[in-house]
């Protein structure tokens, strides 16, 4: 088990130990992938002409040889790909750390883009985030479902099904002290991920998208691929892309 917000920030400081330099920009929607691509472009050319004072050592040109498309639910309009769409989960952090793991499925069929039950959680689990004094209680894994405003039946819920399973976690009263609801929506797609290199025009993109509820699983795989597939493209020997992305 992973604490993620802890293991997330790991890995953008360690990419920025590696030389990478972060922008943020909000890309259009009305244009088309390539469109996005080229406006993409200018931003970093840009950036890099007036850079902040954290990423001094930005080139003054630089020569964008790749993409690398990871963005998840947002791939449903940009790429366009509408074989993207939501698995809505909703979860609940309580005080403590739980002695164990526990994940167990209830009911996997309401987990079928058909058979959408959205008050009733799908999928019961208990996952300790180590040394975060904090545990995470779920869930629901509902396909199709795009709302992001927490359920409080669903939370009820929740919150009674992890009781036998985590009951170290109680207070006095016999009920968890709360900490937080929260709402995420995974980036399903139809026929699994998509981790492939497709030209656009002069553009070079390898898409990394549609890893559903499995992307801390699957990340680094997918990574393995992307750089695989973009080594062969620029016919590169070796584990790493020396191409700037």
């Amino acid at each position: 088990m992973i604490n993620t917000p802890v293991y997330l920030q790991y890995l953008f400081d360690t990419a920025v130990k590696l030389g990478a330099t972060t922008v943020r920009e909000t890309l259009p929607k009305s244009m088309t992938l390539e469109g996005v691509l080229r406006h993409a472009t200018e931003v970093i050319r840009f950036h890099n002409f007036h850079p902040s004072s954290t990423n001094v050592r930005s080139p003054p040109q630089p020569k964008i040889d790749a993409f690398v498309n990871a963005t998840g639910l947002g791939a449903r309009t940009l790429v366009p790909d509408q074989t993207v769409y939501p698995i809505r989960g909703q979860t609940v952090t309580v005080k403590g750390e739980a002695k164990r793991i526990t994940t167990i499925e209830l009911n996997p069929a309401s987990s079928d883009r058909r058979s959408l039950k959205h008050s009733e959680p799908n999928i019961t689990y208990v996952l300790p985030r180590p040394q975060s004094g904090t545990t995470i209680l779920g869930g629901t894994k509902q396909a199709g479902n795009w709302n992001t405003t927490p359920d409080s039946e669903t939370t009820r819920r929740i919150l009674e099904n992890a009781k036998k399973w985590a009951p170290e976690l109680l207070n006095a009263k016999g009920e968890f002290d709360v900490v937080s609801v929260q709402v995420g929506l995974r980036p399903g797609r139809m026929g699994g991920a998509r981790v492939e290199l497709e030209r656009l025009g002069s553009f070079v993109v390898c898409h990394s998208y549609g890893h559903a509820g499995a992307g801390y699983q699957n990340s680094v795989g997918s990574a393995h691929k992307v750089v695989k597939l973009l080594n062969k493209h620029f016919g590169i020997e070796g584990e790493h892309v020396v191409a700037k992305l």
